[in-house]
């Protein structure tokens, strides 16, 4: 009986999706073996932009170590409700110097959401500026040296758009957000002390 049961970050598109996960192009993140189709996961709703969409994830199974794990498209991110582009907006307006009460008033959610977001997002902020500068790096080695920002939250934005911009020029176009959150597993603005993705 498999076991296990990661979150696996892929694409915002499903038949494209399953067409790789039939074809085994997808690699487990427990082994690096082959991913299989496996079910469903539960259905799940998530507050985008536009309103809420409820939508229900596939399952995986690896070949070789039989652990299962949940393919979360990179509009997501990890145990959250909202998108990450409106998780996005958030943090954009935050380094414009909106405060928590007119980010939450324009995006029509709760000021602690709204504060958890930022506070996350600012406690792992140098994480985050190392980790998107490597990627940035690893896709366009002709970059510049990158100019120091005045804060770490500044400086992981800042990765943000050099790594996404190169991701978009070399692999294709994905929206800024969706890359962000391929990029860290998901993990933008969680609570966990699990390794980001590593450039590749």
């Amino acid at each position: 009986m498999p076991g296990g049961n990661l979150v696996l970050i892929v694409e915002n598109d499903a038949t494209r999706v399953d067409g790789a996960l039939g074809a085994g192009q997808l690699a487990c993140p427990h082994c690096g073996g082959e991913l299989r189709p496996w079910g469903w996961a539960r259905s799940r709703i998530l507050r985008r932009v536009d309103g809420p969409y409820e939508h229900r994830p596939r399952r995986s199974c690896c070949r070789e170590c039989r652990k299962t794990s949940v393919l979360l498209p990179d509009v997501s991110l990890l145990r959250r409700v909202d998108e990450a582009a409106v998780i996005g907006t958030a943090l954009l307006e935050r380094t414009r110097g909106a405060g928590q009460r007119t980010i939450a008033k324009v995006l029509g959610r709760p000021r602690e959401t709204v504060r958890g977001w930022l506070r996350r997002f600012e406690e792992n902020a140098q994480k985050l500026a190392a980790h998107f500068s490597a990627w940035a790096f690893a896709l366009d080695a002709r970059l510049a040296e990158i100019e120091p920002s005045s804060s770490p939250f500044g400086a992981a934005l800042e990765g943000i758009g050099l790594a996404t911009r190169a991701a978009n020029i070399l692999l294709g176009p994905r929206p800024v957000w969706s890359w962000a959150s391929a990029m860290t597993g998901g993990r933008l603005v969680s609570n966990t002390n699990t390794p980001f993705p590593a450039p590749r």
